[in-house]
């Protein structure tokens, strides 16, 4: 039998018609290797849905939807790669004190923020301090810092975390957008004017527009291989893919509910077309402290009263049912899927034993993307288990925030991935995103796989016994796994290099060029 991954390799081939999962270009030609010599004074126009809000890290409430727009301005200590894995950015190794109380992070030499100031221990003291002090106000921040009791400048090059007990996730929490260096000297001003630490600089905003620029004292000067970003808000993706076809834009996400569109590009040797595995995983959010939700036999009703193949079906296949957290690698159940068929007459059953007969919902589902594309058919479903969901389409960067307010019943949206899946824990499960939390059961298996060392037998096998717990006890209904889908012009490079693209829905720029 074919592994959870390579049935989805196949499937992703067989959509597509695409040689590899790597890149897969028109005519066969591989995206990073399109002809002629990479122009560094051209400009990339890339899109994506979510239009910019604002450009202070510590300020985002939409994390995921600011790695585009954060990712080519700011780096942080650490950094995330092509394929998910944690890389050195401002901080050349890092290391946890023998009692696992402390880490001690090294910077880069030479480093400096745009406005020319050096990135020394005392700035990134002054950012993570500040980060400390906003977390009470922002749930992102504590979600990554929780642990963090204070930060120190002990060099003149060296920053040391303290922590309240074992936290292995650090290295990796840090390479989070919303923990990107910001100038100390442009605190005030971030949210508009931002002063930051990456490849390229700011240059002006409006409603659906980024511009930014290169800057010519990076660390690494071969990073930026474009003169100029800008990145374009386009909410409707068939529009956004117009908008390539026409030549206004050189790359988009295009999301996979926009498949058929990407057939053309596909077959035309003009563009190209990628698609990635990512951590990502369809969802239905539930807040279980709205009864009945509260009843684990109600959310097992759910589970039971979504059929996931046919969901699948609606964008050709590439989003494979899932009902657990983890598409792939660490913390994933092979065979797992077969525990919740589609069967909406036990979903009445468990209804009817639990109280909650013709149960209503009010949730909300993001007007856009891949939401907006499986929402109207996820309440279709629930509606043959005598489930009344109610639902209202909201906007991107205010979805979760609304959700996190604690007012639906459940939230049409993705699980957003993390590069260290104990994280994926914190945010979805223990808060956040669960505004209900966990059962005491699930939390335990939560914090063992948050405290076990990433890459420990025992941090997965912490992991897979979380899985299989709330698989069995589920806290939301997870529907399947997301790929993801670029398309762009045969002259775009850098569409297979971009950070956070093998993790999440929003990849970092930072890698994207021309060729003449």
């Amino acid at each position: 039998m074919l592994s959870r991954t390579s049935r989805l390799t196949a499937i992703l081939t067989a959509a597509l018609t695409a040689a590899s999962l790597t890149a897969c270009a028109g005519a066969g030609r591989p995206a990073t290797t399109a002809g002629g010599e990479v122009n560094r004074a051209a400009t990339v126009r890339f899109s994506i849905a979510n239009p910019p809000v604002q450009f202070d890290p510590i300020a985002s409430r939409n994390e995921i939807g600011d790695v585009t727009y954060f990712g080519a301005l700011y780096d942080g200590l650490t950094g995330v790669d092509q394929n998910g894995g944690l890389v050195p950015r401002l901080a050349e190794r890092w290391a946890e004190s023998p009692d696992k109380l402390s880490w001690a992070f090294t910077l880069r030499p030479g480093a400096r923020f745009h406005d020319g100031a050096p990135i020394d221990s005392a700035a990134v003291v002054a950012n993570l301090e500040r980060a400390l002090a906003a977390r009470s106000a922002n749930g992102l921040l504590k979600a990554k810092l929780g642990p963090v009791t204070g930060v120190q400048a002990t060099g003149p090059a060296t920053v040391t975390f303290t922590v309240s007990a074992p936290y292995p996730s650090l290295p990796a929490a840090l390479a989070s957008p919303v923990l990107g260096m910001a100038s100390p000297a442009a605190f005030a001003t971030l949210a508009t004017a931002p002063v930051g630490s990456g490849p390229y600089k700011f240059v002006s905003q409006s409603a659906n527009r980024a511009v930014y620029e290169r800057f010519d004292g990076y660390w690494d000067p071969g990073a930026a291989k474009a003169a100029r970003l800008e990145l374009l808000s386009i909410p409707d993706g068939p529009a956004r893919m117009n908008a390539l076809r026409s030549g206004q834009i050189d790359g988009a996400n295009a999301q996979i509910n926009l498949y058929a569109d990407t057939k053309g590009f596909q077959s035309d040797p003009a563009y190209q077309v990628l698609t990635k595995p990512t951590q990502s995983v369809f969802t239905l959010y539930l807040n279980t402290t709205h009864a009945p939700l509260d009843n684990p036999d109600v959310r097992r009703a759910l589970n039971y009263a979504v059929d996931r193949n046919a969901l699948s079906a609606l964008v050709g296949g590439l989003c494979q049912p899932a009902v657990q957290p983890f598409p792939t690698g660490p913390g994933h159940i092979d065979g797992a899927e077969q525990q919740y068929p589609y069967d909406p007459e036990k979903a009445k059953q468990l209804l009817a034993a639990a109280g909650a007969t013709g149960l209503t919902l009010d949730g909300i589902f993001l007007a856009a993307g891949l939401s907006q594309t499986l929402a109207p058919a996820i309440q279709a479903q629930l509606a043959k288990a005598g489930i009344n969901l109610r639902i209202n389409g909201v906007n991107q960067n205010d979805a979760r925030g609304i959700f996190r307010s604690g007012k639906p019943d459940l939230m049409v949206h993705q699980i957003n991935g993390e590069l260290d899946p104990a994280l994926t824990l914190e945010n979805n499960f223990l808060g956040l995103d669960s505004p209900g939390g966990a059962s005491p059961e699930i939390t335990a298996r939560a914090r063992q796989a948050i405290a076990a060392p990433i890459g420990s037998p025992e941090r997965t096998a912490a992991l897979e016994q979380f899985s299989r717990a709330v698989i069995a006890e589920p806290v939301h209904v997870h529907v399947c796994s997301i790929p993801n889908l670029f398309a762009g012009t045969a002259k775009l490079v850098g569409l297979d290099q971009m950070p956070w693209s093998s993790i999440t829905l929003n990849p970092d720029i930072r890698t994207l060029g021309l060729t003449n």
